[in-house]
C-alpha cells in the first residue's frame, strides 16, 4: 500500500499535526511520502492508495487553495483519505466541505480529525486563546491517529467496510464542535474596507519576493507599477506579516477593534464550552490573554518563515 499525506501550513502547525501523523503511519506500514501542497499535482495521487489532506482552516472553513487542489484531483475512485486541520476557537465548517468533495472524487474518507494550534492574525489579541498548540499531547495523539487510519485503511481493504465512519451532521456535530460560524456583517465590511485600502509602497520594498513566493493564492502582480492584489487574495495577512521592511501597509485597527468584542463575546464562550467537554487544554490562563492585537505589539517582519 502507497501511502501519501499532503499539508497546507503558514506557519508550521499543520505542518507538525502532518509529521507526527506520518510518525504513526510508519509504525504500520513501511512507506508514507509527505509533501506541502504547492509542491504536489493532484494528478499524481493516482499512484497512492491511501492519501492524508491537511489544512488550517480559514474563516469556517477549507482555504481556497486546498479547495482548489481538491477541485483539481482526477477520479480517485477505490482510494483511501482522510483530512485533518488545525484551528483557533472556531472548528466547526471544515470537514462539512471537504468531506463531501473528497467523496466527490471517488475517495472514501475512513477518518478525521482536528487540533487545536496557535494563531498570529495581525488584528487578533497576542497571546491568543489557543497559543502553544499543537504542544507535546497534541503531537502524541496525532501520532496515534496516524497509526489507527493506516490501520483501519488495511482492514477495510480486507473486507471490513463497516469501519468507515460517517461524518456527524447537524445537532449531532453542533454537539461535538459548536455551532459554524458565519462573519458578522460588521466584521465582513470592515475587512473588505481593509483589503481595498491596503498597498505596497515601493519606498520601502526590496523587491525580495517573499511575499509573492509564499502567497497560497498567487495573488501578488508585481507586473504592474504600483503592485496589485488580485481579486482572489483571501485576506489571509501573510504578506504583512513576513514583509521585511513594512512595505505592504494595512490599516488593522477597525478590525481589530470589532473582533476584539466578537473574541470576548463569541470566542471565549466556545472555548469554556470546549473545555468543559474536555476537547480544549487551555494552555494560556484568560488573565494572560493580550487585548493588544499582534499587529501593536510586533515591528517587521511580524512572522519569520523557519528554515
Amino acid at each position: 500500500m502507497k501511502s501519501i499525506i499532503v499539508y497546507f501550513s503558514q506557519t508550521g502547525c499543520t505542518k507538525k499535526i502532518a509529521q507526527a501523523i506520518r510518525v504513526g503511519m510508519l509504525q504500520v506500514m513501511e512507506q508514507c511520502d509527505i509533501a506541502a501542497l504547492k509542491e504536489v499535482n493532484p494528478h499524481d495521487l493516482i499512484g497512492y492508495d491511501l492519501i492524508g489532506l491537511g489544512s488550517p482552516i480559514w474563516f469556517g472553513k477549507d482555504p481556497a487553495n486546498v479547495h482548489g487542489f481538491i477541485d483539481g484531483m482526477p477520479s480517485l475512485k477505490g482510494k483511501h483519505s482522510f483530512p485533518f486541520f488545525t484551528h483557533g476557537a472556531l472548528p466547526s465548517g471544515f470537514m462539512q466541505s471537504v468531506v463531501p468533495a473528497l467523496i466527490g472524487k471517488g475517495l472514501t474518507v475512513i477518518g478525521f480529525n482536528d487540533w487545536y494550534g496557535s494563531v498570529i492574525l495581525p488584528h487578533l489579541p497576542k497571546p491568543y486563546f489557543t497559543d502553544g498548540h499543537p504542544d507535546k499531547i497534541d503531537l502524541k495523539q496525532a501520532e496515534d491517529f496516524g497509526r489507527e487510519m493506516a490501520e483501519r485503511s488495511r482492514r477495510i481493504s480486507l473486507g471490513e467496510p463497516h469501519l468507515i465512519p460517517i461524518l456527524p451532521k447537524g445537532r449531532e456535530w453542533e454537539k461535538l464542535y459548536g455551532q459554524q460560524e458565519v462573519l458578522t456583517k460588521e466584521l465582513a465590511d470592515a475587512h473588505r474596507m481593509i483589503q481595498k485600502q491596503r498597498k505596497i509602497n515601493m519606498e520601502n520594498c526590496t523587491e525580495c519576493s517573499l511575499c509573492v513566493d509564499n502567497c497560497p493564492m498567487d495573488s501578488i502582480d508585481f507586473s504592474m507599477f504600483p503592485p496589485v492584489f488580485r481579486n482572489n487574495c483571501v485576506a489571509c495577512w501573510f504578506c504583512e506579516q513576513i514583509c521585511p521592511t513594512g512595505a505592504i501597509e494595512v490599516d488593522y485597527g477597525s478590525l481589530a477593534k470589532i473582533h476584539d468584542n466578537y473574541a470576548q463575546n463569541l470566542l471565549a464562550k466556545r472555548l469554556e464550552v470546549a473545555e468543559a467537554k474536555g476537547r480544549f487544554r487551555r494552555l494560556v490562563k484568560l488573565e494572560e490573554i493580550g487585548w493588544t492585537s499582534w499587529y501593536k505589539q510586533s515591528g517587521h517582519p511580524r512572522y519569520v518563515i523557519p528554515r
